[in-house]
């Protein structure tokens, strides 16, 4: 069966990185899957299906109005000969119309529908919702996530469960060249947090709270990882509470990021919404995870045994539950070893990638 995987970008976010994974882990004998994006076709997905031989195409679609764009598409799509288009995220949910047709069973080709839970406002957003309530299915990561497909008016037959994947990491980089890229000194202890630098990722909760945590851990770093439009205003929060002691630190947009988990004491999720991805690239490093309460982080993380949940928002909670592990690095490496058990047994990528392969066979009759 033909699969065309469309996407908005393959950076380091929630959507690309389970598309790679998906991408790679479904069986070449029964599945040829090509690759597109409305922006630039690099970035660590891009690595990623790059080493499994899967090459990405750069589709642009700059606006409504952007018709050689929606025509370059709309040709890709169509010579690939895709029996199921799989859209992950809003902006990819909202531009696949273009690429479909309406039958009596429904979209040809198929349309699958990911990590569009939150379609946004104005224009756009509408399109992507109503896009979402056409789609032959919607999957969600989650009960949270699926509740809110079912607000959006996906009905419930359409609507499948597939909990997030995660791969186990690849080996450790060089902790002493890590540091040096990053400007941490060598040998001192990490709290890695971020993902992307922007306001839903929690940057604003995440510097205060390593703030109130430096007056006792004086060697301790705080590694924002990612890149994204607010790094600028991170690194001036954090010198503005800390001009003659800074040691907040920045890694970018790594393609090893998941590989350099490994090096971190502990991971900070501090989303307002998402966040497995980051939560699941800790518990398969092995490593304990201390994050906002949310609906979808609840259900990856078990509290008190593979790591922390605060309740969002909460500064002093999130840093005296980070200086509990620090102090008591016996309970860390317990939490860490309870995470990676979970992340194999729970969020393997082979079971992943089946149950995509049930929906696809489903759907192509």
């Amino acid at each position: 069966m033909k699969l065309f995987f469309l996407t908005s970008d393959l950076g380091d976010g929630e959507s690309a990185g389970q598309l790679a994974l998906l991408a790679q882990a479904l069986p070449r004998d029964r599945f040829a899957v090509a690759v597109g994006a409305l922006g630039p076709a690099t970035g660590a997905a891009s690595d990623t299906l790059l080493s499994a031989g899967i090459p990405a195409t750069a589709l642009p679609v700059r606006n409504v109005l952007d018709f050689s764009g929606i025509r370059r598409l709309r040709r890709t799509v169509h010579e690939s000969g895709a029996a199921v288009l799989h859209a992950f995220g809003a902006d990819a949910v909202r531009v696949a119309r273009v690429c479909l047709a309406r039958n009596g069973e429904g979209n040809a080709p198929r349309l699958v529908a990911t990590g569009a839970a939150e379609p946004g406002g104005g224009v756009g957003g509408w399109l992507a919702a109503r896009q979402l309530r056409r789609a032959d299915r919607v999957i969600a990561t989650g009960w949270a996530e699926g509740e809110r497909y079912r607000r959006a008016g996906v009905i419930g037959d359409r609507l499948t469960r597939i909990a997030p994947a995660v791969a186990p990491p690849p080996t450790a980089p060089d902790r002493d060249a890590f540091c040096r890229d990053v400007g941490a000194p060598d040998g001192a202890p990490l709290i890695f947090a971020g993902g992307r630098l922007d306001a839903a990722h929690g940057w604003k909760d995440t510097v205060p709270a390593f703030d109130m945590m430096r007056y006792v851990s004086p060697a301790l770093q705080l590694v924002l990882t990612g890149d994204g439009p607010d790094r600028a205003a991170a690194e001036g929060l954090g010198r503005a509470l800390a001009f003659d002691d800074f040691r907040i630190r920045f890694s970018g947009a790594r393609s090893d990021l998941a590989a350099a988990t490994l090096l971190a004491d502990q991971v900070w999720v501090t989303c307002v919404r998402g966040g497995e991805q980051l939560a699941l690239r800790a518990m398969a490093a092995g490593r304990p995870v201390v994050a906002f309460h949310t609906p979808e982080l609840g259900e990856i993380i078990d509290d008190g045994a593979t790591g922390y949940l605060v309740p969002p928002g909460d500064r002093a909670a999130l840093a005296m539950k980070a200086q509990m592990l620090l102090a008591y690095p016996e309970t860390a490496a317990r939490m860490g070893e309870a995470g990676r058990a979970r992340a194999a047994e729970r969020f393997g990528v082979a079971r992943f990638a089946e149950q995509h392969a049930r929906v696809y066979q489903e759907l192509d009759g």
